[in-house]
């Protein structure tokens, strides 16, 4: 008999044991980071000092479509949000974006990884529509210098494709 009790007293201490790693290790999953990010990607009516500065575009990715959006004026801006994956620099959310003004179209492919997503924090990277074409406005890694850090830039992303002329 008291052979069993302790055979008993055993297999109790060694569940209460392994409860307890299950639980602490349970705690430390729900405290450590999540595994995803969420970023904005912004478009922008820029289209100041022309007749007609409306624009209409669609964005869609692999997996869902945002819609047709009209923007009738200078400063209306679009955003819609992409989760992504913490730590994964290889692949990229992948987003292409039919834009149209009177000026002609643009396709826009939109590559976004996590390191993008750190760069641009809450919209302050966006896409804009100007007369010209597209415009990026963002930050970039400055390299050049011995720290390397983020410098704020705007560069010509897309020019307009011309309407087709019709006769």
């Amino acid at each position: 008999m008291d052979f069993n009790n302790n055979n008993v007293i055993k297999a109790l201490a060694r569940w209460c044991l392994l409860l307890q790693v299950i639980m602490i290790s349970s705690n430390t999953v729900a405290l450590k980071e999540p595994d995803y990010v969420n970023m904005n990607v912004t478009i922008r009516n820029a289209m100041t000092g022309v007749i007609r500065p409306e624009i209409v575009y669609r964005c869609q990715s692999k997996r869902k479509n945002y819609g047709w959006h009209r923007s009738t004026k200078p400063g209306i801006q679009f955003s819609f949000p992409i989760i992504l994956i913490k730590g994964e620099t290889k692949i990229p959310a992948i987003h292409i974006c039919n834009i149209r003004s009177a000026l002609g179209t643009a396709t826009l492919v939109i590559q976004n990884t996590y390191l993008d997503a750190e760069m641009c924090p809450k919209s302050s990277c966006a896409y804009e529509a100007t007369p010209k074409g597209i415009v990026f406005r963002g930050f970039e890694w400055d390299f050049e210098t011995v720290f390397p850090r983020l410098k704020p830039v705007e560069y010509l992303e897309l020019q307009w494709t011309p309407w087709p002329n019709r006769t």
